[in-house]
């Protein structure tokens, strides 16, 4: 025997248009506050960088006068340090200038990378990394193999090892795979600003 359906009355109407609107409004202040977090995140990331590039200025400023003072004994160490002083200087302007256009593509010109307006902008980053003339994705997963390569050259420890290529990795997980995804796609595709940037300063 078959159920007749009863016509849903405008007040029914009423309120189920409401609760998709409050779900709505629920799902958008998660978001915000998911958003937020990032925010925090950068934050200590760049409290970090600053922190670290004054111990590695004070480490060179060290190595310079143990130059001076043995050139014959630390010519050769300090030539090494130096060469991976320019090749880390190389990769963390090249992801800075990154930053930087993501978050103008998100907020224009006039755009502060510190300052992001547009934080849930969901195509600025893809635009950015992934498009097909500038392949500014591809080059930035490109030069992070050559960096972290390099620098494992320098390294004897295995502990060590793991550690540099734990954080420089650029493996894609199966999941990804399994959608066809390369690194660029994994990391940028449909990703809002506030998270493409604070990876991109987990990375600097």
């Amino acid at each position: 025997m078959a159920i007749k359906k009863r016509p849903i009355s405008p007040r029914q109407k009423m309120i189920n248009l409401l609760y998709v609107v409050l779900m709505a409004m629920l799902a958008l202040n998660v978001s915000t506050e998911v958003l937020e977090g990032f925010s925090v995140v950068e934050d200590s990331l760049k409290r970090t960088i600053s922190g670290s590039t004054k111990q590695n200025e004070a480490l060179y400023d060290v190595f310079a006068s143990q130059l001076k003072s043995n050139p014959e004994k630390v010519k050769a160490w300090f030539d090494k340090a130096e060469g991976v002083k320019r090749a880390s200087d190389s990769l963390f302007n090249f992801v800075e200038k990154l930053k930087v256009a993501i978050v103008r593509e998100a907020d224009g010109s006039d755009a502060d990378v510190h300052d992001i307006v547009n934080k849930e902008n969901l195509e600025a980053a893809a635009h950015v990394m992934l498009s097909p003339t500038s392949n500014r994705g591809k080059v930035l997963f490109q030069t992070i193999n050559r960096y972290r390569n390099s620098i494992l050259q320098f390294v004897s420890s295995a502990e060590e090892k793991r550690l540099i290529e734990s954080n420089l990795t650029t493996a894609v997980p199966a999941s990804a795979k399994g959608l066809g995804k390369n690194w660029q796609e994994y990391m940028f595709e449909g990703m809002p600003v506030a998270a493409a940037v604070t990876l991109l300063s987990k990375l600097q």
